[in-house]
């Protein structure tokens, strides 16, 4: 299924449900949440996820954005701070 990241563009928004509801998602302007997988592109929106569950982010107001590779040297410094290696 996978994740996908995605940066809002433009000011506040709520996903998933109203502002008063409990399980609404708000989202600053330049915030980036991970949603559901996987991705589609539609001419005007990114489509993410499965089934009954696929959603619509309009492309105005949201950028996909790179998953931040692991380097060699930030593993190893995982490795160091918890104590293992050589």
């Amino acid at each position: 299924m996978g994740a996908v990241r995605l940066r809002n563009l433009l000011g506040p928004v709520h996903l998933y449900a109203p502002p008063d509801s409990p399980t609404s998602l708000p989202v600053d302007a330049g915030q980036v949440v991970t949603v559901a997988g996987p991705l589609e592109e539609a001419d005007d929106a990114y489509l993410c996820g499965e089934g009954d569950q696929v959603r619509a982010f309009p492309k105005s107001r949201w950028q996909v954005e790179k998953t931040p590779q692991r380097t060699k040297q930030a593993d190893q410094d995982t490795v160091s701070e918890k104590g293992g290696g050589s």
